[in-house]
């Protein structure tokens, strides 16, 4: 296989097709610039704590919110412009401390901190950790905020050095979701013995054929081997009549999902951003939140969905100038972007619902296949994230939350952007394919950090 002559896949459907397409000509432009600067800290930790107990003052839990002007700093200290419920959550936390997002300092994954008494702080995720000294960042974060108020791409930085998760509901949502988690679900159903695996398969070799088998069967395999009882619903019971039923049968604590993602219309921004990443059938039909709902009691579950878009869109896009611009993939990147950053519906929905979700794990912007299986040596490449994260972390007796099971996901992008930074040496000095490998790795280290914890990143699936 060659990274410069096949077209990537994409599991993004436009209507009548999936997105694909061939590297540009600009495609090494692309390739050439600068990605993230990427600090791992988490690894260094003592022996003796334990970053699953975020009730410890040396890990802690914090707010990030958006630095609003118009308010004094003894206000922005305690989150005086913050939803009603976000204040009663930081209070329940023992009036847990707040962060504010700064355009000016977040590009050095810096956080800005405001005090009563005294000048605000400017704080590094690489500085002292936990909530024992107010100069100090917790180990967990909650993000509230939509994309436009506090970027995506400041949730990636934030991911690489914390354990992180984004609420971007309106206030009732917001009510629904503080009032859930503090009361520890009410009215939940959720049986962690028996997870829910959708795998839509429109065959090889459209993508769903491939994730299908190195992200569904893979994980289904584990649990089973792991003494679950998991249900995998595929083939001919991949229609969304038997999601749902399945939902209903199994009431499920876990479910993971693999599909294509809705990225059309293209020509009508208000109906795409309305159905944005919305998971399709084998039949192609679109998810209909409501019937879902009536089928399943969400509370307190968790949710995996491997479909472009699942999590939401951003502009511009991360992945701008790879590909054809008269690509389907290059239309549907240039479409998505056009609508703005924002959360997808179905995690909107789900969180701030009446029974609301956990936690939905999801990509911004699409996935590709490159990231499934290795382009050159056809090696797969999901084992981190179905074996490592979503079975043995996740699914561990020790039940961790979400965002610290998330974490060993991303501890490959620093490798992967030493892989990038040495290929554009590596071009510098006119070695032959370097191109070729900085477009590789800057792709998988993207592709990696664009997925996202929705919700709190305490919650866990129950013991």
């Amino acid at each position: 296989m060659s990274t410069d002559n096949e077209p990537l896949l994409s599991n993004a459907w436009c209507g009548d097709a999936a997105a694909s397409g061939a590297c540009s000509e600009q495609s090494t432009a692309w390739a050439l610039r600068g990605a993230l600067s990427i600090q791992r800290n988490l690894s260094g930790a003592a022996p003796a704590l334990d970053l699953a107990q975020w009730q410890d003052p040396r890990v802690g839990w914090g707010v990030v919110l958006p630095d609003r002007d118009g308010f004094s700093d003894a206000d922005k200290a305690v989150a005086a412009d913050a939803p009603a419920a976000i204040r009663k959550l930081i209070a329940a936390r023992g009036n847990a401390p707040v962060f504010r997002y700064r355009p000016e300092i977040a590009q050095d994954g810096r956080l800005q901190r405001y005090y009563p008494h005294r000048g605000p702080a400017s704080l590094r995720l690489s500085g002292t950790r936990g909530t024992l000294v107010d100069t100090a960042v917790p180990r967990y974060l909650l993000i509230v905020g939509s994309p436009e108020q506090i970027p995506w791409r400041f949730q990636y930085r934030l991911q690489t050095d914390a354990f992180v998760g984004r609420l971007d509901l309106d206030e009732p949502g917001l009510e629904r979701y503080v009032d859930a988690l503090l009361n520890d679900w009410p009215g939940q159903q959720r049986d962690v013995d028996a997870p829910l695996l959708w795998a839509v398969d429109h065959g090889h070799p459209d993508i769903t054929f491939l994730m299908r088998k190195t992200i569904a069967e893979t994980l289904f395999k584990a649990l089973v081997a792991g003494g679950f009882t998991p249900s995998l619903l595929t083939d001919a019971q991949a229609r969304l009549e038997d999601f749902y039923a399945g939902l209903k049968r199994c009431q499920p604590a876990f479910v993971l999902s693999s599909s294509h993602g809705a990225t059309f219309p293209l020509h009508d921004a208000v109906q795409l951003k309305a159905q944005l990443g919305t998971m399709l059938d084998t039949e192609h039909a679109v998810l209909d939140i409501g019937a879902l709902l009536r089928a399943w009691n969400p509370a307190g579950a968790i949710w995996y969905a491997h479909a472009c878009c699942s999590a939401g869109a951003d502009r511009p896009s991360t992945f701008h100038g790879l590909v054809d611009e008269q690509s389907s993939l290059g239309r549907m990147l240039a479409a998505v972007a056009g609508i703005g950053p924002c959360t997808a519906p179905v995690p909107r929905a789900l969180l701030g619902g009446e029974r609301p979700l956990a936690a939905f794990v999801g990509h911004v912007e699409p996935t590709f296949d490159w990231t499934l299986r290795d382009p050159d040596t056809g090696q797969r490449m999901t084992d981190a994230l179905i074996v490592d994260t979503l079975y043995t972390a996740l699914h561990s007796a020790a039940r961790p939350p979400i965002g610290l099971a998330m974490d060993g996901y991303y501890d490959a992008v620093a490798g992967l952007l030493l892989d990038h930074l040495d290929a554009i040496e590596a071009f510098n000095e006119h070695e032959l394919g370097a191109e070729a490998r900085a477009r590789k790795a800057k792709l998988l280290a993207m592709d990696r950090l664009a997925m996202v914890v929705l919700g709190d990143p305490t919650v866990r699936l129950p013991n």
